[in-house]
């Protein structure tokens, strides 16, 4: 068995097909498809004076593949990891910054306490 690749009236690449031999071991080969097997292009085209292939996809369609091709990308674990690690960072930093607010609106309390002291103490003494 051996492998072609069948292409269309554009000479844009289908798809790989099989090829059986006959009873004699020969194989006959369509006359839509070649046995020259085409690089991992985009959009190959095959260029049969040259028996080659090239790339028929545009810059543009090429972008486009890879736009689509990242919208349905699915996210790895770590890239997930990476969103919860942040969000927890956020939480524990407003944490953080409300532990330091609730301390300082202790310690201006205690110093409002002992100031209010001092004076009854003053006021105390000065009778």
């Amino acid at each position: 068995m051996i492998q072609v690749y069948e292409y269309d009236e554009y000479f844009i690449l289908i798809k790989p097909v099989p090829i059986e031999p006959d009873e004699e071991g020969n194989y006959t080969i369509p006359e839509n498809c070649t046995t020259v097997q085409p690089p991992p292009f985009f959009k190959a085209m095959f260029q049969p004076e040259e028996q080659k292939w090239t790339e028929a996809a545009s810059q543009e369609e090429i972008e486009a593949i890879h736009r689509q091709a990242e919208q349905e990308r699915e996210p790895l674990p770590i890239d997930l990891l990476k969103v919860q690690n942040a969000k927890l960072s956020l939480q524990v930093a407003a944490a953080e910054k409300e532990n330091a607010q609730r301390r300082q609106r202790e310690a201006d309390t205690a110093l409002l306490i002992a100031q209010l002291q001092k004076q009854v103490s003053e006021l105390k003494e000065g009778k």
